[in-house]
């Protein structure tokens, strides 16, 4: 059995070490053989790097590295040209000079990994120009940048950013300048805004992310995962005592749901890797590589609502912006990884979480990042709250709720006196912890119900602030429950208190299966 090619993304070692690769050289075949330079964004751990140095090796003739896959007998080897490969995701800082400096040394990197020496100069415009023309002048040159927005990104909140711009535009005007060398061109990173000049200045670019005929390129499919993992399946199966539907349904609950058509749907490749090597836990492996700091400082500014996201409909021009910091949640949100496209219409998107990993995720950033909720606080509720839920103890469920309220601290309640805000909180919460745990009913902002799952029973929750039997009332009457006609449902009302900034009452109704 093939190792797990868990943060591989050199595809030459991946090959000689003997790692499991998910043939994708049927995309980059069909990609290569185009005149048209392409650019493609996706979330980080997707495998972007990856398709960057398949390509590398594509180009440079490497055949033997592609035996057993597509490309193998659809390429021409024959045909070698230079690769000018940038990773800017080593370009850091937050001086203009130090990136002016890192951007300039990874172009004399560049010249010297294809055996070629350039004239030294202080500006990496130059620099740049320079080694295209050389790299390219008996044969046309491939150029490979990854993570192209990687020195923007890390600096949104840097007040020196116009001049990291300035330096990134000029950098990437020279592309355009010598369209006579290049072979074949392709950019890749996170988010698609044209704050570098890129898509302004290289208007031939063709943007393939959401792109119908390359929704597979990056992430796995069901099939891949049936086709390359079919051991590692089997072992989590026996481990677990899960049934084929059963390992299939929780698989695709957790870390399935991406999509860039509506249409085709992956699973996030880098969680796939790491529930195989558990041998099956089902636990945010994409959050727990650590949150990227951007998206931390943009959930700080823009005080997220969880519930703004759950199907949101945006126009299908929703990706479309000239700068980041006009750019709308969903958008950013997007292309960060956190939302996805669910469904395609005639002129408009509608938008979700992608899964349970990703929703579970986003709840803690935004309780950590917005409320200076701490792991403590999560890890004190989780046990006594599962411990509850066991025996089906709503007083004890009650409690660990109060401790809920009691750790978000004072002043958000004060600007917050709405029922909205105690269940969105109390939705956040639990989704951070876990639980499987959605809105049964989003309306205005007022109204919002909860369903927590747990087992074979169902807990549906009404918030109000004038009574708890008034809430169950409402459950009763709005037949909240007529959709979990199989399942025992626990109905809860719960009576808030704007001043005690807690749960006042609570009232229980059962209803047998």
């Amino acid at each position: 059995m093939k190792k797990l090619p868990i943060g591989k993304q050199d595809f030459k070692g991946l090959i000689e070490g003997d790692f499991l690769y998910v043939d994708k050289t049927q995309y980059l075949v069909t990609l290569a053989e185009s005149s048209v330079p392409i650019f493609l964004s996706r979330p980080r751990r997707f495998g972007k790097s990856l398709m960057v140095n398949t390509f590398k090796e594509l180009f440079m003739g490497s055949k033997e590295l592609f035996k057993d896959t597509y490309a193998y007998d659809n390429w021409d080897f024959e045909q070698v040209n230079p690769v000018i490969r940038l990773d800017l995701s080593k370009v850091n800082g937050d001086d203009p000079h130090i990136v002016s400096e890192k951007l300039l040394e990874l172009i004399y990197n560049a010249a010297e990994h294809i055996g070629i020496e350039i004239r030294e100069t202080p500006y990496p415009d130059i620099a740049f120009d320079r080694l295209i023309q050389k790299a390219g002048k008996k044969t046309p040159v491939v150029i490979l940048i990854d993570e192209y927005d990687n020195p923007i990104l890390n600096n949104l909140k840097n007040p020196r950013l116009d001049e990291i711009k300035i330096i990134l535009s000029g950098f990437y005007k020279m592309i355009k300048a010598n369209e006579e060398f290049i072979r074949f061109l392709f950019i890749t990173g996170i988010s698609k805004f044209t704050h570098v000049g890129i898509f302004s200045t290289l208007n031939h670019l063709k943007d393939i992310t959401l792109s119908k005929e390359y929704a597979g390129v990056l992430g796995y499919t069901a099939n891949d995962i049936e086709v390359y993992f079919p051991e590692q399946v089997k072992s989590v199966k026996e481990i677990h005592g899960f049934s084929e539907s059963i390992f299939w349904k929780k698989l695709t609950h957790y870390y399935n749901g991406y999509s860039w058509d509506g249409e085709a749907f992956v699973y996030n490749p880098f969680s796939i890797l790491l529930f195989f090597d558990s041998m099956g836990k089902f636990t945010p492996y994409w959050m727990g590589t650590g949150s990227p700091s951007f998206i931390i400082n943009y959930a700080k500014d823009k005080k997220f609502d969880i519930t703004d996201f759950e199907q949101v409909e945006v126009l299908d021009s929703f990706l479309s912006t000239s700068e980041i910091d006009t750019a709308s949640p969903e958008s950013f949100l997007t292309q960060a990884g956190y939302l996805t496209i669910k469904k395609c219409k005639e002129e408009s998107y509608i938008l979700d979480f992608p899964n349970q990993e990703v929703r579970r995720s986003f709840c803690e950033l935004i309780l950590k990042s917005q409320y200076m909720i701490q792991d403590s606080d999560l890890l004190l509720v989780k046990p006594a709250l599962q411990e509850a839920l066991n025996g089906k103890d709503v007083t004890k469920i009650i409690e660990q709720f109060k401790i809920i309220y009691s750790s978000i601290p004072y002043m958000y309640f004060d600007s917050n006196k709405n029922e909205h805000f105690y269940s969105a909180l109390l939705l956040m919460y639990l989704q951070a912890l876990g639980f499987d745990t959605v809105p049964e009913r989003v309306g205005n902002k007022g109204r919002l119900d909860l369903s927590l799952h747990y087992k074979n029973t169902v807990y549906i929750f009404e918030l109000k602030v004038d009574s708890a039997t008034k809430a169950i009332k409402q459950i009763i009457d709005k037949n909240y429950a007529g959709a979990y006609q199989n399942k025992e449902v626990i109905l809860v009302g719960i009576q808030i208190d704007f001043t005690e900034r807690n749960i006042k009452k609570y009232s229980v109704k059962k209803n047998e299966p």
